[in-house]
This record gives structure tokens, C-alpha cells and sequence, in this order.
């Protein structure tokens, strides 16, 4: 598995340049393409057979005008140089025209704004392209009226084979939530799997614990407690004995589950009425049988009976878990802010069946799953592959996006 994070000095000098400009009343008001990245990578997912995308970009200024600004955008095959020095990549090769039409697209900054709406780079047959190599689109923009700003006058569109991951997000000191309120499908299952990927940074956080997903002081995916080592996988289980005004609680953990960090995992653990089964990269690393998580004295005859774990609620409210409200689902949070996910997060799923080994060692399984896999047992799949905002789509047939607290930091990767 490789990860990616590489930003190239000269991009971060011309950010740097174009904050200052922005913010400094004293400059020329001047025309950009309004974007973090001026290199907008294209990943076309051959597997499904993509032959057409569309990336929008948007222009804008520092200051409105009092007239309408004419923007217009064309293919700027000059600066195809210009982009292998900079970026490095000696191999590329300059897209052919017939693969995106630039003719008459224009767009219009309205007077008394500060940016356009979207313009949409239309890409078509994509799925004819030869894809041992990488294609470079460069786009400039011109405008009447106004200077352009040169250093971010340009988009490079580097049209590449998409990987089974492309994006994924990091969720320290962040949490993200599904609004599944009372929702039956996720209520008192008594069979489930739960899965994802899953990269952390670093396992010495102050409360010794990091968080995947799942419910606190019910049935929680953590890493770490103070009883094992911080880097250490632990499915906790709980039940409030209502009767008996308590709580039993229990876990799975097993030291084969020690991760290291920095590296990326796939992660399955499975219920099946009380028995859990941790997966790890595929392998059954620890199964063990909860069903019966605590003794009581029966009410009538005093005599010690069995409490009973066969099932698993995830439906609570959604709520800040503050003055008595019951603990609800969340990802990468649990109990309070020092027990985020120090690391990143992709490919999270929720099931209502046990997946078997072999589904779990499927090929492209830990990385992918493609519609004709998905159907009424998945429950939800979260891919984190947005790369932008703070919502992260739901495509399992339900339709059930997480939220973030605030937006995620998104990074590119190539995984497998």
C-alpha cells in the first residue's frame, strides 16, 4: 500500500503569493482561478468502464466590479512544458483535443461579486485512453476589463488510471456522525459486520485510547485501554443491566491485533448473537464468545442467572451524548474529544449478515465495492472519498451521509 502527500515547493509559493495579493488592499484588484491545488487530478475509474467526467472550477476576484467580467477559458497547450518542470513528470503526455472540447466556454463574474459559478471542464471518452501513461490538460483563463492574476491564471489537469482508493480522511481531533434516529434496520441486531481501512499516526494519546467507530459503553472498535497497549485493537462490549442497575461490560482483544503506525489496515470484526470475530488484512486474528457478559441474582428465587448480549442497538438519537442522553453512533469519536482517531479512515461499512472469511478476502474487497455487491445487508458504506467538505456520502441503497464536527482534511492516496 502506498500514501501519498507530496506538495511541490513552486505550488506553495504561488499559494503563498496569491493569499498575500488577496488580502493586501494595496494591489491591483486581479482575476484568478480560485482553487487550493492548481494541479486537479482526473482519476477515471477504468473498472467500471467511466468514459466521461466532469470537473468544475471556479474564477474569481478580490474585490467586485461595478460591471459585468467576461471570463473566457481555453486549452493551453504552451504551458505543457511549463508543467513537466514543475511538477516533475518527465513521462506525461499532452491530452489530445478529441478527449476535451475547450471551444466557447465561457463564463461571467456578475458586477458586485467576487467569484463565478462553476465552470464544468467536460472530459469525454476517457475510457479509449491508454492508461500506462498520464495525461496533462492545461487550462488558462482571460478575461476583458481586468489584469489576470499570473500565478494563478493556469489549471493542470493530470487525467491518470484511478486506484481502488483515491481519497481518504483524517479525523484527528474531528468526528463524524450518521442521523439514523430510531432507524429499525440498525436496531438490536443480532448479526452484523463492521468494517473499514484505517492508517494511524500515533498511539500515545492522553487518554491511551483512539477510536474507529461503533457506540460507547455498548459496542465500540477502539485502540488501546489502560489494561493493554495503546496500539492495540479492542472491541469493547457493554449492556446497562436495567434490573440489576448496572452496567457489564466486556471485550475482545488480542496482542496479534498491535498495529503499527503509519501503515494502512483493513479491519473487520463480526456479531453473531454475542460471538465476535476480529479480522485483520483478512485474518482471523481473535474470536471469542460474549453472549453471556455478567451473572445476576434472579428477582424471584435469589439464585445467580446468565445476562444475556445477543444483540446490538445502534439506532440512538443522534445528540451531543451531554445531560443523560443515551450514547449514539459515532466514527472516529467516543466518550469525549481526547479519544479521536489519531490517523485517517476509508471504506467504512455496516452489514446486517456476518460476511464469511471468504467474502472478507474477496478480491479488491478491502479497497472497493461495486453495485452489483451492494444490496439490503449493507447497511451503510462510507467511502470518505468526497476529497472536499465535510459530508460524507452513504452508498448503500439508504442513502444514511455522515456529518463531520467541522470539515475533514482530505488527502490524496493510491491504495491497493
Amino acid at each position: 500500500m502506498k500514501f501519498y502527500n507530496k506538495i511541490t515547493f513552486a505550488l506553495l509559493s504561488a499559494m503563498a503569493v496569491i493569499s498575500c495579493e488577496r488580502q493586501n488592499d494595496g494591489f491591483e484588484n486581479k482575476l484568478f482561478i480560485d482553487a487550493e491545488n492548481f494541479k486537479n487530478e482526473v482519476r477515471v475509474a477504468t473498472d467500471e468502464g467511466v468514459a466521461e467526467l466532469v470537473k468544475p472550477i471556479k474564477v474569481a476576484m478580490a474585490q467586485p466590479m461595478a460591471q459585468d467580467v467576461n471570463v473566457t477559458l481555453r486549452r493551453a497547450d504552451e504551458l505543457f512544458d511549463t508543467y513537466r518542470q514543475a511538477y516533475y513528470h518527465d513521462d506525461a503526455e499532452l491530452l489530445p483535443a478529441e478527449y476535451c472540447n475547450l471551444d466557447d466556454i465561457k463564463s461571467v463574474v456578475k458586477a458586485g461579486d467576487i467569484a463565478s459559478d462553476d465552470i464544468n471542464i467536460a472530459f469525454k471518452n476517457l475510457d479509449k485512453l491508454d492508461y500506462s501513461k498520464q495525461y496533462v490538460l492545461p487550462v488558462t483563463i482571460e478575461a476583458d476589463g481586468i489584469a489576470v492574476l499570473e500565478r494563478a491564471k493556469t489549471m493542470y489537469f493530470v487525467i491518470k488510471e484511478a486506484s481502488l482508493v483515491n481519497y481518504v480522511a483524517e479525523m484527528y481531533e474531528n468526528r463524524a456522525w450518521p442521523i439514523w434516529d430510531n432507524w429499525e434496520k440498525v436496531s438490536y441486531l443480532e448479526q452484523f459486520t463492521m468494517e473499514c481501512l484505517i492508517n494511524c499516526h500515533n498511539f500515545n494519546n492522553s487518554s491511551s485510547i483512539l477510536t474507529v467507530m461503533g457506540v460507547e459503553d455498548h459496542f465500540l472498535i477502539r485502540i488501546g485501554d489502560v489494561t493493554i497497549p495503546t496500539n492495540q485493537i479492542q472491541v469493547a462490549l457493554a449492556y446497562k443491566d436495567v434490573e440489576g442497575g448496572s452496567t457489564n461490560r466486556a471485550d475482545v482483544t488480542d496482542a496479534s491485533l498491535q498495529l503499527r503506525k503509519d501503515r494502512w489496515y483493513h479491519l473487520a470484526v463480526t456479531f453473531n448473537k454475542g460471538y465476535v470475530q476480529v479480522y485483520l488484512d483478512g485474518r482471523l486474528k481473535v474470536e471469542a464468545d460474549r453472549s453471556v457478559i455478567g451473572k445476576r441474582p434472579n428477582p424471584e428465587t435469589g439464585e445467580s442467572e446468565d445476562i444475556i448480549f445477543e444483540n446490538v442497538n445502534f439506532a440512538a438519537p443522534h445528540s451531543d451524548e451531554s445531560d443523560g442522553k443515551p450514547r449514539c453512533f459515532w466514527v472516529g469519536y467516543s466518550y469525549d474529544s481526547n479519544r479521536s482517531l489519531d490517523g485517517m479512515i476509508a471504506e467504512a461499512r455496516l452489514w446486517n449478515r456476518v460476511l464469511t472469511k471468504e467474502e472478507i478476502n474477496a478480491p479488491n474487497h478491502f479497497y472497493k465495492l461495486y453495485d452489483n455487491q451492494i444490496d439490503e445487508s449493507l447497511l451503510a458504506y462510507w467511502k470518505f472519498n468526497e476529497g472536499a467538505g465535510k459530508a460524507v456520502k452513504d452508498y448503500s441503497i439508504y442513502g444514511k451521509d455522515l456529518e463531520a464536527d467541522h470539515t475533514l482534511i482530505w488527502y490524496p492516496v493510491e491504495l491497493p
